[in-house]
């Protein structure tokens, strides 16, 4: 699989991502203010995509690893501390990121299968 191969399948794989949480820092800057240990978890999270996205491009699999891992702790964390009892819509919007970052990673997960193919 070629580079450019990969950063398209990767691209469209992540717009999800990036579209609902766009929306979902909007939401917070007009419904609800973040106490500062979410603040913090939410740069936790920051920091982990700004590791994990360019590494996938790459295809460096042994950086994206622990950076996933890290994202998904800080996201844990997140959602069982400071997502309870939240509006409806704020909870709707948080499970479409979610899903969102899960087609990133079935796609980071899928370019690397095809590397690994051989494919052109």
């Amino acid at each position: 699989m070629s580079f450019f191969a990969r950063a398209g399948l990767l691209t469209l794989c992540l717009a999800p991502y990036l579209y609902f949480g766009i929306r979902d820092v909007l939401h917070h800057k007009q419904h609800r203010n973040l106490p500062f240990a979410e603040r913090l978890l939410h740069i936790t999270l920051g920091v982990a995509l700004t590791i994990v996205v360019p590494h996938a491009y790459l295809g460096h699999f042994d950086v994206v690893v622990p950076g996933m891992v890290l994202f998904v702790t800080a996201r844990a964390l997140d959602e069982f501390v400071f997502h309870r009892g939240l509006a409806a819509e704020e909870v709707d919007l948080h499970a479409k990121t979610h899903f969102g970052f899960l087609i990133f990673v079935v796609g980071v997960i899928s370019a690397d299968w095809l590397q690994r193919l051989q494919l052109p």
